[in-house]
């Protein structure tokens, strides 16, 4: 009866510890992951046109600051960071392993909602401060199939505030 129970156990234990459930897959190299480096190129190179075609016409961007945008709003953003930034660029995608550098990747999850992240740096030259700039960003996008439905943005906008500021005291 011991072993019965010492059995009883054991197993249930092995059972209990089978019962995986996978809650995502990552894919550092998918359609979606390249899409978004394609975006960031496209953002150096002030291709706005890939852009619009890339986010949905109901996409909602949520900024640093926790405030909403529509597409439309979203673009004329884009089109101010290219009017007060000359030479933006970003890091070259390397997906280290240890924490460093630049990232993106592709997370299929069991909801069915698909996310890819990406960790970079962001830097440029103001137009109107002559700044160079540079910080670290975040920014995560919700997909709909092949169009971009929501992007969360994380970094400190002060660079851009600084730079809208010093276009502001040029126009006067």
């Amino acid at each position: 009866m011991k072993n019965f129970i010492i059995t009883l156990i054991c197993t249930l234990t092995l059972v209990s510890c089978n019962d995986k459930k996978e809650f995502g897959v990552v894919h550092l190299d998918d359609k979606k992951t390249e899409l978004i480096e394609d975006l960031f190129k496209a953002v150096e190179t002030e291709d706005i046109a890939f852009l619009k075609d890339l986010f949905s016409k109901d996409m909602v961007l949520v900024n640093s600051n926790g405030e909403e945008f529509n597409k439309d709003e979203f673009i004329t953003g884009v089109e101010e960071i290219f009017d007060m930034f000359e030479d933006v660029q970003v890091n070259e995608n390397n997906n280290s392993t240890d924490g460093s550098g630049s990232a993106v990747e592709t997370t299929h999850y069991s909801t069915g909602d698909i996310w890819t992240e990406i960790w970079n740096d962001f830097t440029a030259k103001g137009k109107y401060s002559g700044k160079e700039i540079s910080f670290p960003f975040y920014i995560a996008y919700k997909w709909d199939g092949d169009k971009i439905i929501r992007e969360m943005q994380y970094f400190n906008p002060k660079f851009f505030d600084e730079e809208r500021e010093a276009k502001n005291m040029a126009s006067k």
